[in-house]
Parts: structure tokens; C-alpha cells; sequence
């Protein structure tokens, strides 16, 4: 089959070949995801087998790994890292800082924790408040913050873990990754390229190309994590995409909705979902037709009480 010069594929059809290529790497066939990566792009769904962005523009160019020194904010983050990590240094317990456990599907195994500055241009008050020279740094690059197309966290990584080969969701951004306590061990892939991180430098890569990290040391991997615009995005471009980022507040209606849930609580750290109607119903009449009382999902089985 001949290829189809560009990508002349909707989005529909690159999340199907994504959830595919997805669902047979988690499986452990690797060899499967990359005849079916190589299919899609013979049929022209993407320019590169490895970048598999959903959200796709097809007229920048595939390149997974930039030279940092092409952005003027590379050199103002390694002269801010001596603050940020004096900030860092205080932090003894990640979780009481505010650090939240990542236990989506991208984490194969281990420990991951993270917290969020800002998410397609929201500010997050709380976390400005528990790290305000980090955030005072951040805002300095509106790019990243206020006019950013994607999020801002510090990510913190602890020995033994593994993040899944995955690709994020949108080619029109590059990712930062300053390096702020980096010991032997962590390295991350990108396309084909493995990379390491070193304290107070900084790494930027296309995201939308598949990324892997492992961390085979024996102490956290901390670094501060910004995405922006893709350098080479048209202005018009970059601007239509800003403008339609959506509202912190409709993500949160989309994501309750989905999933049947109508109220969510913290009562005393505790965190307690309220099902919408639909959800309660089903849930109740199941409870009824098995004759218990409660059901719970744990460790990948169902256990009734």
C-alpha cells in the first residue's frame, strides 16, 4: 500500500487507531502496535508511526526532540532553578504539600504524584499558594501559564516506577521538562530517542510522539513539567486553538457527566461521590437482582457485602 503524503483522516478515526494501538501495547504486542502504527500511516491517518496525536495538525513537522536553546524561556528557567529548588527542599511530605498520587492508566507500576499550576490557561490557586516562588516563575512565561495550551505540574516519580508508551493528545504543543532533583536512574524515550534528565537543565520534545519513563534509581525524580505552543504553529493557528480551550468548569460537567456523578465531597480528607439518578438506578436495581447491600471494585475484582 502506497502512503498518503500529509494526514486526510478526522479525528474520529485517529482516536479508533489510538485506542487500538493502545489497548495491544498494554496487552505486551508491541510487535501488532507497529504494523497497525505503520498501517494508519498508509492510510494516511498520521505523517509518523510514532506520533499519534488525536487533535492533529498535519503541517508541522514530525521532530520529537528540539534543541532547547531555540526557546528564549529554556535560558530563564535554568537561572530561575536555584529558587525553584530551594522551594522544592522544603518539601518532606509530597502528599501534605499537596502532591496528588497519578493512578490513571499510563502508570504501569509504581508511585507517581503531582501537582498542578495550571491547566489550558486555569489557574490553580492552591498550588500558587503551598509553592509561590515556583508559581511566580511560571507566570513569567505566559506561554506556559495564562496563554498555555496545555497544563504546568511538578512531577515528582519514585524509584521503581514506570509510566506506559503513550502519546498526548495534540501535535500543536512542545513540552518543557526542567530538571530539578534528578538522581541516577530515570531516563525517558521519546520516538526512538532515550533521554536523561540533569538538574537546572532543560529537555523539550513533542509529547504527541509515543514517550516512555522508567525510573530505576533509589530516590525521587522531581522535575517541573510546562507545555506551550508549538514553535512553529501558524499565529492564526495557535490562536484559533487557544480560543477554543475549554472552560475549566465544562471539563469538570463533561467528566461527572460521563460517569454518572452528580455530587463529589471531601468530609474530613474522605472523598464521597453522590451517583446522578440514572447511575443510581442501575446501580440499586443490580444490588437487588444479586440481594446485597453494597458492592465494591477492588484490585480488578467485584466483591459484594
Amino acid at each position: 500500500m502506497r502512503p498518503v503524503t500529509g494526514a486526510r483522516r478526522g479525528n474520529a478515526t485517529r482516536q479508533l487507531y489510538s485506542d487500538l494501538i493502545a489497548a495491544l501495547l498494554a496487552e505486551g504486542d508491541e510487535p501488532a502496535a507497529r504494523a497497525c502504527a505503520e498501517l494508519a500511516v498508509a492510510q494516511g491517518v498520521w505523517r509518523h508511526p510514532a506520533q499519534r496525536p488525536v487533535h492533529y495538525v498535519p503541517s508541522l513537522p514530525p521532530i520529537p526532540v528540539y534543541d532547547p536553546g531555540q526557546f528564549w524561556f529554556t535560558a530563564y528557567l535554568r537561572e530561575s532553578y536555584p529558587r525553584i529548588r530551594a522551594e522544592l527542599d522544603t518539601v518532606t511530605d509530597p502528599a501534605a504539600r499537596g502532591f496528588l498520587p497519578v493512578e490513571e492508566p499510563l502508570l504501569g507500576k509504581g508511585r507517581w504524584e503531582q501537582v498542578t499550576f495550571y491547566e489550558a490557561g486555569h489557574r490553580f490557586a492552591d498550588a500558587c499558594d503551598r509553592f509561590p516562588v515556583t508559581a511566580s516563575v511560571i507566570e513569567g512565561i505566559p506561554e506556559a501559564s495564562s496563554g498555555g495550551p496545555g497544563v504546568v505540574t511538578l512531577s515528582w516519580l519514585h524509584p521503581g516506577a514506570h509510566i506506559r508508551p503513550h502519546c498526548g493528545g495534540s501535535n500543536a504543543r512542545q513540552r518543557v521538562h526542567l530538571g530539578l532533583v534528578v538522581p541516577e536512574g530515570p531516563r525517558i524515550r521519546v520516538g526512538d530517542r532515550v533521554l536523561r534528565w540533569r538538574e537546572g537543565d532543560c529537555l523539550v520534545f513533542d509529547d504527541s510522539f509515543e514517550h516512555e519513563v522508567w525510573h530505576e534509581g533509589t530516590e525521587p525524580r522531581v522535575v517541573l513539567l510546562l507545555d506551550v505552543s508549538h514553535a512553529d504553529l501558524d499565529e492564526s493557528v495557535r490562536d484559533w486553538i487557544l480560543s477554543a480551550r475549554t472552560a475549566f468548569d465544562d471539563r469538570i460537567k463533561a467528566y461527572m457527566g460521563e460517569r454518572g456523578i452528580e455530587r463529589a465531597e471531601l468530609v474530613e480528607g474522605v472523598l464521597r461521590l453522590t451517583a446522578d439518578s440514572g447511575a443510581a438506578s442501575l446501580v440499586t436495581r443490580h444490588l437487588r437482582e444479586v440481594d446485597a447491600s453494597a458492592v465494591e471494585l477492588k484490585d480488578g475484582k467485584v466483591r459484594y457485602e
